[in-house]
Order: structure tokens, then C-alpha cells, then sequence
């Protein structure tokens, strides 16, 4: 049995189906710049929230790096001394003292070191260039949608 509906096309003119078709393909259009818009604005939202706690990284890195240079010399310093005389006072031996000592120090670096680089790993753009990559795709996959299979917490 055939469609009403198909039957019904078929007994149009064809410059009604024409417009038809063009009133269909312009909504369509209308919906797509909606979309990249859309899309548009979440990348500038994105961008500027990594902007806040990319600066935000940097000034507390920056701050690290300063308490690391300045403050740590005379702390550091002054502990080492104090921590040398107790070892030097338990062992009485001064390659004992200063080997446990180096140890105490290498490790306290290793510390600031690496959280050092945990903050300057902070600072970036990467989710705000997956958005602009996928902008100029013209995917409707969001950003970050590789990281769907997560489990959820």
C-alpha cells in the first residue's frame, strides 16, 4: 500500500517541493550556526578559565620559586646546622653526619622540585585548543568526549 504522504509529494509542483526542500535545508543551516555558536562561546569560556588558573599557577609557582631561593636559604640553613649538630652529638663521626645530612637535603629538593613542576603542569591551553580544533572540524563531538569511558566516581 503506499504512503499518503509520499502520494502527496508526488502530486505537487515541482517549485513547492523546491522550496520545500530550500525552507528545510535553510532551518537546517539556522540550527548549524546556532550549534557553532554554541560551540564557539564554550571554547571562550574555556579559554578563559584556563587563562584564570594558568595565572593563577604561575603566581603560585613564581611564589615557590622565590620561598625556594630566598626563604629556604636561611631555613634550610639554619636546620641543616642544628640537624648537623644532633647527628654529629649520636655519632660522634663528621662522614657519617655529613652523608646523612646530604641525604636530608637531596630529598628536601626532590620535594620542591617536583611539586614545582606539578604547577608549572597546570598552566596551558589544551582544552581550549581540542574546542577550537574541533570548531574548525565541524564536529558535533565535544571537547574532552575521548575521556567518556571514564568510570564514573
Amino acid at each position: 500500500m503506499p504512503d499518503p504522504e509520499s502520494q502527496q509529494t508526488a502530486t505537487e509542483p515541482l517549485p513547492e517541493k523546491v522550496f520545500a526542500q530550500l525552507t528545510e535545508i535553510a532551518a537546517l543551516l539556522s540550527l548549524s550556526v546556532e550549534h557553532y555558536q554554541q560551540q564557539a562561546q564554550q571554547a571562550k569560556q574555556t579559554a578563559q578559565a584556563e587563562m584564570a588558573l594558568s595565572r593563577r599557577s604561575l603566581i603560585v609557582a613564581s611564589a615557590l620559586l622565590l620561598a625556594l631561593g630566598a626563604g629556604v636559604i636561611v631555613f634550610w640553613g639554619s636546620l641543616l646546622v642544628f640537624a648537623g649538630y644532633l647527628l654529629w652529638q649520636a655519632t660522634e663521626s663528621v662522614p657519617i653526619t655529613a652523608a646523612l645530612l646530604f641525604i636530608l637535603q637531596l630529598g628536601a629538593l626532590y620535594w620542591c622540585w617536583r611539586n614545582v613542576r606539578y604547577l608549572l603542569k597546570q598552566v596551558g591551553f589544551k582544552h581550549t585548543l581540542a574546542q577550537v580544533k574541533g570548531l574548525f572540524r565541524f564536529s558535533v563531538q565535544p571537547a574532552g568526549a575521548d575521556n567518556v569511558n571514564r568510570s564514573a566516581d
